[in-house]
């Protein structure tokens, strides 16, 4: 399969979008027809044009791909693939999509509006629907190293792993210790699934298989403590958890303890979190409608919604140099490249 990166796609104001797919030409050349087609509704539904794409180059994040629906085909195979030739592929806006991820040529939508949630093939241009997966508000997805899909379902308190054709292969719940979950992470690297209660004010690690390992109470001081969980991601040695209530993000170690606290000067209230390969902190602030990025605790680049081309910053998600970013308002999904940090000055 052709890797992600190599796709790119331009939004250009008006009427439609053009694309450049390097290697991947010979094998789109068939589906070009339906790739302008699909181009042309995300234009359309955005009003997003060039001049405001352009704008969204900073020395971090530039623009890569934009979505607004797609073609629905109506079959896919024994792998999950989509089958576009099985019949009409029906284009399909999105409605209020509230999560996305991705891994590879699969990028993923939560739509709450929809109650569905899709698997976009970028190289097909395609997608198809997840059975038996739940889009609800506050749905959270991730993808794990294997291409498992994993669900967070907050209206029955679980989350669900799905392999890549649809198949239920875990539940992960604990009626005792998920009232209100929030936020979801994978660790591949542990073989844990990581899930946040916004009402007990914990976290939950799961074994791969779905039971309860243990709940890591959150222990902090006066100067450094956890008031509130919006979202969370995992970092080399730690889980980074934005506070709504105290205004900013903590770096807690896997036993629970609060090492530090940032970004108290800098984010008016933080929403959705993600971190790169290099240890680079993508948040969401929900009160000025962008998206701060810090490294070191360090504020380094300040990227607006307008200039992602979104109306909100619903959801994150990073996987290698990309991030997705899930705009429920705007009714769209667009990926941004993420480039290499500078090299410090000596």
């Amino acid at each position: 399969m052709v890797a992600f990166g190599r796709v790119m796609s331009r939004v250009v104001s008006g009427t439609g979008s053009t694309a450049r797919f390097g290697r991947c030409a010979p094998l789109l050349a068939a589906f070009a027809s339906l790739a302008l087609a699909a181009c042309a509704v995300q234009d359309r539904a955005s009003g997003v044009g060039r001049d405001v794409w352009r704008a969204a180059a900073s020395h971090v994040l530039s623009p890569l791909l934009a979505l607004s629906g797609a073609r629905l085909a109506p079959a896919a195979d024994r792998t999950g693939t989509p089958l576009p030739r099985a019949g009409a592929a029906l284009l399909t806006p999105f409605i209020h999509p509230v999560a996305a991820a991705t891994l590879g040529n699969d990028l993923y939508i939560a739509d709450s509006g929809a109650g569905k949630v899709f698997r976009f093939d970028v190289t097909l241009n395609v997608m198809t629907a997840v059975q038996p997966a739940p889009a609800a508000l506050g749905a959270r997805l991730a993808v794990g190293s294997d291409f498992s899909l994993y669900v967070l379902d907050p209206p029955r308190r679980r989350v669900l792993r799905l392999g890549r054709n649809g198949q239920l292969l875990a539940t992960f719940a604990d009626d005792l210790n998920l009232s209100r979950p929030i936020a979801l992470a994978v660790d591949d690297a542990r073989g844990q699934v990581w899930v946040a209660d916004a009402l007990y004010h914990h976290l939950v690690a799961f074994h791969p298989l779905g039971g309860a390992a243990q709940v890591i109470r959150l222990r902090g001081d006066d100067r450094n403590r956890v008031m509130s969980i919006s979202a969370m991601a995992l970092a080399r040695d730690a889980i980074h958890i934005s506070d709504a209530l105290c205004r900013c993000v903590a770096v807690v170690a896997r036993d629970g303890v609060v090492r530090a606290t940032y970004g108290h000067h800098d984010i008016g209230q933080p929403g959705a979190i993600a971190i790169d390969r290099h240890q680079r902190v993508f948040v969401a602030d929900v009160f000025d409608r962008s998206v701060k990025v810090f490294a070191g605790g360090r504020l380094v680049d300040t990227v607006p919604a307008a200039a992602l081309g979104v109306r909100e910053v619903s959801d994150l998600w990073v996987s290698e140099s990309r991030l997705v970013i899930a705009d429920g308002a705007g009714a769209r999904v667009v990926v941004m490249r993420i480039a290499l940090p500078r090299p410090e000055a000596h």
